[in-house]
């Protein structure tokens, strides 16, 4: 608590001693326990290398190196349909700190999947159809330090879109969302991002080629992305974010342009947060909106979620058309190895298809 109110003091405009501050914090959260309030990213459900391959045999390059076989299997029953699609996934995590005679001088994150999907009713659009396997990049990148104590980093490679709620939460691998995909039309792109922490906010800024999953590009697309917002250790968060995107797909390029707010707050074990974005989908207006409350039980072992959310676009002749959900989930992770999810996604009021049913989704994980 002490070291929360601490990181807060500067924000309040009370002076404090950044660097010896930092340090001791640093120190106190290396020792936090069991139950401590940490980054989301950083506890056992939502952490994507709890554990793995025992490295020791490669000597000094095992030092800072978790390596993690990660296969998962999704199951999605569409009310409409009557159907049912399967997702696989069977790939690998591997996460690297390089350090030197200074200390650490960068992060490595690489994750790679063999992606089959089966009677997927709509496929992202690199693949070939309802049926068929990808190789899929999830994030794949470099992060470089710059500058000390994370004021000044620049990350390489495949990175998440630094945008609203994405920012702040794993959802990688995971059934929980929030939007980013349907509403930025991408979710992850090659590229290069400036990243750090500085005065009591975080920030991120990329540019990216547009391209998604795949390197290969035709026309000039690109992505343009950033957000800033205050520091999460306060227990509470407002963050604000662009973004401006001409985006490839096969024989065409599509227009994206956002600017969005997110925020939240931490109440013991649950989580109250929300975003909202709006701009344009070429010619015609978007607006993206989702409110989420969640809790995690004190042994880090079950998670539950519900969320309100709305993806909707104003066309010059139908006006506003778009879906209106809610999301009930549950994540289980009774050790380190298994995380097995369920999701309940009921449509709230008809889409451009007038449907108002609803999707069952299923998942187990593991990891080792």
């Amino acid at each position: 608590m002490l070291e929360i109110i601490a990181l807060c003091l500067p924000m309040l405009g009370v002076p404090v001693d950044g660097e010896r501050l930092q340090e001791d914090i640093a120190d106190a959260l290396a020792g936090s326990p069991e139950g401590a309030a940490i980054p989301e990213d950083a506890q056992g459900v939502g952490d994507p290398f709890p554990s793995g391959f025992d490295l020791e045999w490669l000597g000094p390059l095992a030092e800072n190196l978790r390596f993690t076989a990660d296969l998962s299997g999704r199951f999605e029953y569409d009310t409409g349909r009557e159907e049912w699609s399967i997702s696989q996934f069977y790939g690998f995590d591997l996460f690297k700190v390089l350090s030197g005679p200074k200390g650490d001088y960068a992060t490595i994150v690489l994750q790679g999947f063999a992606s089959r999907i089966n009677n997927n009713p709509a496929p992202p659009w690199f693949y070939d159809g309802p049926t068929d396997w990808q190789w899929i990049y999830r994030m794949f990148y470099i992060n470089w330090k710059l500058l000390p104590r994370d004021a000044l980093n620049l990350k390489v490679g495949h990175f998440e879109m630094p945008f609203g709620l994405e920012m702040l939460i794993n959802t990688n691998g995971m059934l929980r969302q929030v939007g980013t995909a349907p509403n930025l039309g991408i979710k992850a792109d090659w590229g290069v991002t400036l990243n750090g922490v500085s005065n009591g906010l975080e920030y991120e800024v990329g540019l990216g080629r547009g391209s998604g999953n795949e390197w290969k590009a035709a026309g000039s697309p690109y992505t343009l992305v950033g957000r800033v917002g205050t520091d999460r250790a306060c227990g509470w968060w407002v963050g604000a974010s662009g973004y401006s995107a001409d985006l490839y797909r096969p024989g065409a390029i599509i227009e994206r342009r956002r600017l969005g707010l997110d925020a939240g707050m931490e109440l013991g074990a649950w989580t109250l947060m929300g975003e909202f974005s709006g701009g344009r989908n070429g010619q015609d207006d978007a607006l993206h909106a989702l409110g989420e409350l969640s809790w995690r039980d004190s042994t880090e072992h079950w998670f539950g979620y519900g969320q309100l959310r709305t993806l909707k676009q104003r066309t010059a002749g139908n006006g506003w058309e778009g879906s209106f959900q809610s999301v009930l989930g549950v994540e289980w992770a009774p050790d380190t190895h298994w995380t097995l999810s369920a999701e309940w996604v009921q449509n709230l009021q008809g889409g451009m298809n007038d449907s108002r049913e609803a999707s069952i989704r299923l998942q187990a994980r593991y990891r080792f």
